[in-house]
């Protein structure tokens, strides 16, 4: 039996007899790999709401920027006993399959500054088609200058 990698999440799965094309988490290309390389990632959280509330869920996550691709993958969650089995679940089920943003390059519309809650900075990616991805991460200056610049050699 033969395991693959991701380059880019770095899931591991074991290959049955099937050809795995995509990862399963990140949807990666896993026979064209060589085509994107990632440019920078953190750890971080995310909602995907522009405005925010008190109370508001925000996941923790791995954030990934590559050539080709603006990806947050979040954390799974697990549960261990019955109040975290409940909202464990609940949060996956909300998450939907892995809970995974892919953004083409190209569908980024705007990269700006925003408010994480009150006192919080975070940034906030618009997307062509009006979805809002609102990430903090450790050197937010370094990844709004690095995602502009992405922007303009990709278009």
């Amino acid at each position: 039996m033969k395991t693959t990698t991701c380059p880019i999440c770095a899931y591991t799965l074991d290959d049955t007899n099937d050809e795995i094309i995509y990862c399963p988490v990140c949807g990666t290309d896993l026979i064209k790999v060589n085509s994107e390389k990632i440019i920078r990632n953190s750890p971080g959280t995310y909602t995907m709401e522009d405005k925010q509330f008190f109370g508001k869920m925000s996941a923790n996550a791995t954030i990934i920027l590559t050539n080709q691709r603006f990806l947050v993958i979040p954390e799974k969650l697990e549960g261990f006993n019955r109040s975290t089995v409940l909202t464990a679940s609940i949060m996956n089920k909300i998450t939907s399959n892995y809970g995974v943003v892919s953004v083409p390059i190209t569908m980024i519309k705007e990269v700006r500054d925003g408010k994480f809650g009150l006192l919080g900075k975070a940034l906030i990616v618009e997307t062509k088609e009006a979805n809002v991805i609102k990430i903090t991460a450790p050197k937010l200056k370094e990844w709004k200058e690095v995602l502009s610049n992405t922007l303009q050699a990709s278009s």
